[in-house]
C-alpha cells in the first residue's frame, strides 16, 4: 500500500501530534493488512478518529494561541472561536464550517466530514449510522468503496491542514511527519 508523508505542523499540543503519528501508523498497518476487507470497519473508524483529533487541534489553537493566531482565520473569528465550548466532532465540524476554516480543502468537505463522523460513531455496534439508505448490516456497510473514500478524505484534509493552517515555521519539526495511506 503506497503512503504519503504529511508534515504534522498544525497541532498545538505535542502529545496530540505524537498520538496522531501513532494512529496514522496504525491506519497504514490496517490498510496494508486489509487484503480480504476484514479490517474495513477499523480503517474507517481510525480515519474518522484521526481527523477528529486533527480538527480539534485547529480549534484548540484558535482558543489558546492568542498571539500566534491561526492562518486563514480572521482575528475576529478566532476571538469568537476562543469563547466557544467545543468537545464533540459534530460541533467541531460545524464551527469550522461557520468560520470557513476548511474552505478550499475539497468540495463538500464539511458534509463529507459529517458523513465520516456518522460512520466513525459505528464504534457503538448497537447504533444505526443514520445515513439514508445505509444498511444496518455492518459487513454490507463497511465496503471497500467506503474505505477508499475515508482514506482519501483523511489524506486530503490532513494535507490541507498542513499546507494552509500550519503553525509558524520556527516551531515546525517538534512532531514528525504523519504517514498515511495514499
Amino acid at each position: 500500500m503506497p503512503t504519503v508523508q504529511i508534515p504534522c505542523n498544525f497541532v498545538g499540543q505535542f502529545k496530540v501530534g505524537d498520538n496522531l503519528r501513532y494512529n496514522c501508523d496504525l491506519l497504514c498497518a490496517l490498510a496494508a493488512s486489509n487484503v480480504d476487507s476484514s479490517f474495513n470497519k477499523m480503517i474507517v473508524l481510525q480515519a474518522g478518529s484521526i481527523l477528529e483529533a486533527a480538527l480539534i487541534e485547529i480549534i484548540f489553537r484558535a482558543q489558546n494561541y492568542n498571539l500566534e493566531g491561526v492562518p486563514n482565520i480572521d482575528p475576529v473569528d478566532r476571538q469568537r472561536i476562543e469563547e466557544l465550548k467545543i468537545d464533540k466532532f459534530a460541533v467541531t465540524i460545524d464551527v469550522l464550517r461557520k468560520y470557513n476554516v476548511l474552505n478550499g480543502a475539497r468540495e463538500n468537505v464539511y458534509d463529507d466530514l459529517h458523513r465520516l463522523r456518522k460512520y466513525r460513531n459505528k464504534v457503538h455496534i448497537q447504533e444505526d449510522v443514520k445515513i439514508a439508505g445505509a444498511p444496518r448490516d455492518e459487513e454490507e456497510l463497511f465496503t471497500d468503496i467506503l474505505v477508499n473514500w475515508s482514506i482519501t478524505l483523511n489524506r486530503e484534509v490532513l494535507q490541507f491542514l498542513s499546507e494552509h493552517l500550519s503553525r509558524p515555521a520556527h516551531i515546525h519539526g517538534y512532531v514528525g511527519d504523519l504517514e498515511v495511506p495514499a
